[in-house]
């Protein structure tokens, strides 16, 4: 029977793959059924109320963007568009370090990067057309 080695640093990150995995299923206090558990956060845990929260304003972005385009006859997106996107952006941020959820972390913190971005250009844009 062969053994298959690893290079060094490939066991390294597997180790401290299956050493966090464990402690994510560890950090998990609800059991039941998925509706048991749905209901148990968002009705037991705080953090699931913030999460909420943080994912509420920052759909809101979308009625802004909606309402300022109606209003304007085409599609634009106006610069609140892009606060609220960072504020809801934080908010998730934080609930995704406090929940520890990778995905959701990784995913909110390179958005939030493009959010930034957008809005230097935004006012980039702005201080070189002061008539804009």
């Amino acid at each position: 029977m062969e053994t298959l080695l690893l290079p060094c640093c490939l066991s390294q990150v597997g180790h401290w793959f299956v050493s966090h995995i464990q402690l994510l299923a560890l950090h998990d206090e609800f059991t039941g059924t998925f509706l048991d558990i749905f209901w148990q956060k968002i009705t037991v845990d705080h953090w699931a109320m913030i999460g909420f929260g943080g994912q509420a304003i920052f759909f809101s972005r979308w009625i802004v963007q909606w309402i300022i385009s109606e209003k304007a006859g085409k599609s634009q997106i106006p610069i609140a568009f892009w606060w609220i996107s960072i504020t809801g952006g934080c908010i998730t941020f934080i609930y995704a370090v406090a929940v520890v959820e990778p995905v959701l972390l990784l995913g909110q913190l390179l958005a939030l990067v493009m959010y930034t971005r957008n809005l230097i250009l935004v006012f980039k844009e702005r201080a070189n057309n002061p008539s804009s």
